[in-house]
């Protein structure tokens, strides 16, 4: 978002202050980065345009499609965007999405307030949870993908974990399955038919 805004710098600026611990927790870091946003002017058409444009990783479809012919229930648990999440969902035929951050709109498009929601690092575990609730599972009955630091909570609580494209040695080594391919397929090995 911020590199498509012209304002990367900012990001990073964030970033570092993250890494030091100048924010309480990523809600606090992603409230600051929503009034970066808000102070640089992003619109909602803006805003539309670059959550529309983005592509979907490589055999998403296939897999996501394969994945219900196996008989596996699919969501999407992620840091970002609540409208990223929700495209994601529609694109791909999900059964559950929520996303970290909502931004609203005033109605002449201005960026006026935005809505967080806990499901980030350790947040993700309660989500995570509820979803497997849910669907009368157990965690480690379920599996999950990722490839941030953000998902290593979660990589211990799931019955497989997988690093999917992930550049982070940290993150690779706290799952159980570690995929470099950027095609999707590739996990579809891991995932037998649900009996």
């Amino acid at each position: 978002m911020f590199d498509q805004l012209g304002i990367y710098q900012e990001h990073e600026r964030l970033k570092k202050m993250f890494s030091r611990g100048d924010f309480s927790s990523y809600m606090g870091w992603t409230d600051e980065a929503c009034k970066v946003l808000q102070k640089y002017g992003l619109t909602k058409d803006k805003f539309t345009k670059i959550i529309n444009g983005r592509s979907l990783m490589n055999g998403a479809k296939e897999t996501l499609s394969e994945l219900k012919k196996r008989g596996y229930k699919t969501a999407v648990i992620t840091g970002g965007f609540k409208a990223l999440a929700y495209r994601a969902q529609k694109l791909l035929g999900l059964d559950y999405a929520i996303g970290h951050c909502e931004l609203i709109f005033d109605s002449k498009g201005n960026l006026n307030e935005w809505r967080l929601v806990p499901c980030d690092f350790e947040g993700k575990i309660e989500y995570f949870k509820k979803i497997a609730k849910q669907f009368g599972l157990t965690l480690l009955e379920c599996a999950y993908i990722g490839d941030e630091v953000n998902d290593i909570p979660l990589f211990k609580k799931a019955g497989l974990s997988i690093a999917f494209n992930c550049s982070k040695e940290k993150v690779k080594y706290s799952t159980h399955i570690i995929v470099d391919k950027k095609d999707l397929k590739e996990i579809l090995q891991y995932f037998p038919p649900v009996v």
